[in-house]
């Protein structure tokens, strides 16, 4: 009997303890939104290494009006619409797969050629355009 007194006792405290961890509901806190990659620090660099050769200041008007230039090439990607696949856009933020940029580098040809032309970009290189895209096509 002693020993089942015992028990319920500890049994009592143990929920009493256990209620009193549950997390109070305050206020709810804006969402932050976490990105593990950068466009100015990761993407930016795709560019400046493979496209910009082409897509730049210089020779925009000749290859789709798209300028791939640091300071240039976030507001000619993000929501706008694909010169020759409107209404398509360039870059769908979050959604790579309905992306001309991603569909054009991941040689899917859904878009005309594949990019670059006459290069070549690595896997890494196209997993960080398209995990960008998919992270909401942050402008960092």
């Amino acid at each position: 009997m002693r020993i089942t007194k015992i028990f319920f006792v500890s049994l009592v405290l143990v929920m009493i303890s256990l209620q009193s961890c549950t997390k109070d509901k305050g206020p709810i806190e804006p969402e932050v939104i976490l990105t593990t990659v950068s466009f100015s620090m990761d993407v930016q660099p795709i560019f400046d290494t493979n496209c910009i050769s082409c897509h730049n200041t210089a020779n925009s008007q000749y290859y789709g009006y798209l300028d791939l230039s640091t300071g240039y090439a976030y507001s000619s990607l993000v929501a706008v619409v694909s010169n020759g696949y409107s209404p398509n856009l360039r870059v769908s933020s979050g959604d790579a797969e309905n992306s001309v940029l991603w569909q054009k580098v991941n040689n899917s040809q859904l878009f005309g050629s594949n990019m670059p032309l006459g290069g070549t970009i690595t896997n890494a290189e196209i997993e960080t355009i398209k995990v960008w895209i998919n992270e909401g096509a942050i402008e960092n």
